[in-house]
């Protein structure tokens, strides 16, 4: 038995099991964080609330109206629109509206989601800072709950809590519903000892005195919160402030939009490495490393210890080891030609959709290498 072609297979198949086992354990192990509370009976600080908007005609006006229905007092409340280069009807469908704490601001150039939140951020005077998207509704009470958390003078973000409608349509959207839920757990145990390093762009909510403006091309809502607790803030989820989102239906929209995150996520990681020192952010770093990088990975990785196993295939447990690879595949292979014929079978659901989004963070890792970034975007959902 060849002894580096059984290191690699060890190394490669530890980082998987500890991105996907070892990493929810260990969050379950930490001591949940303490809460400092402001005293205040009435805790009602003035909110602004920031919508960067591209091509999005269909539900601006919508949005908007329904955002102005917040449960929240109406003189600590102001609403701002970005038109970020717009060439639908967006701008037209603002235009006409009334009201006092709604103001448009119209850019020319598509610049970005982020570059259009810098500038929101600018002209806007709340207290509280809530990012959300233009195709994204919230019930009335969503942002009143957000802000409560901010009663812990220790929080400086907060997360609100996507849910999926219709995830049942077909395979792609049925796999983004289980994808969610996994992941809705880690960030459950993240939130726990107040250290949630990513952000779901639908909804959330930020202390101005904690907000770092970013280059435009990077991802805000994952380097937001990790800028926040770098200022040894905390962020948490807040599971009832629920933002409806509707999922892909098509496999090439949803590998698009993954390679898309992976490559700005990769790119603002890079940006702010020294996040990464585990003598100066020993919890934040080991965050980093296994619940995103190593977890981006795992395409990469799974390759790797496949080519291992398939040397080391002279011993029974090896052979079982790529023998499994290939029902994997498989499977994967199966999910894809039945979500082609417009076919759903629950369990090639998970195999489909982990290999669809490891070959997405593949192909950004392949990106970022080549230097490549992603600034602007084209709306995905209908």
């Amino acid at each position: 038995m060849s002894i580096p072609f059984l290191l690699v297979f060890l190394v490669s198949f530890g980082l998987i099991v500890a991105t996907y086992v070892v990493y929810p354990l260990a969050l379950s192990l930490i001591p949940r964080s303490r809460r400092s509370l402001d005293t205040r009976e009435v805790f009602e600080p003035t909110v602004s609330i920031l919508i960067a908007a591209f091509n999005e005609g269909r539900h601006i006006e919508a949005k908007l109206l329904s955002t102005l229905a917040a449960e929240y007092p109406r003189d600590k409340l102001e609403v701002l629109v970005g038109s970020d280069g717009s060439t639908d009807d967006t701008v037209e469908k603002l235009t006409d509206l009334s009201d006092p704490r709604f103001r448009l601001h119209v850019f020319g150039e598509n610049r970005g989601k982020t570059a259009v939140q810098n500038d929101l951020v600018a002209r806007s005077t709340g207290d509280i800072l809530v990012f959300t998207d233009a195709a994204s509704f919230f019930a009335p009470e969503a942002i009143r709950k957000l802000v409560d958390n901010f009663r812990d003078t220790r929080v400086g973000c907060v997360a609100g809590c996507m849910r999926y409608i219709g995830t049942d349509t077909n395979l792609t959207t049925r796999s983004q519903g289980l994808y969610w839920r996994y992941e809705s757990m880690l960030r459950s145990l993240e939130s726990r000892i107040g250290s949630l390093i990513g952000v779901d762009g639908p909804l959330y909510a930020v202390r101005r005195e904690c907000y770092v403006p970013l280059e435009p091309h990077m991802i805000s809502d994952l380097l937001t919160p990790l800028l926040v607790l770098e200022q040894h803030r905390k962020v948490v989820l807040e599971p009832e402030a629920l933002v409806d989102e509707n999922p892909t239906e098509k496999v090439e929209q949803e590998f698009r939009t993954r390679r898309r995150v992976v490559l700005r996520g990769l790119t603002g990681i890079w940006a702010y490495r020294r996040l990464l020192n585990p003598f100066k952010h020993p919890l934040l770093a080991a965050q980093l490393f296994l619940h995103k990088l190593v977890r981006w990975a795992v395409g990469l990785l799974a390759i790797v210890n496949l080519m291992a196993a398939s040397a080391l295939s002279s011993h029974w447990f090896f052979v079982a080891i790529t023998a499994s690879y290939g029902v994997l595949f498989t499977a994967a292979a199966l999910g894809w030609i039945l979500d082609r014929r417009g076919l759903t079978i629950r369990v090639f659901a998970v195999p489909y959709y982990f290999i669809l989004v490891n070959a997405a963070a593949t192909m950004a890792i392949i990106d970022f290498c080549r230097r490549r970034r992603a600034t602007t975007w084209q709306p995905t959902r209908p």
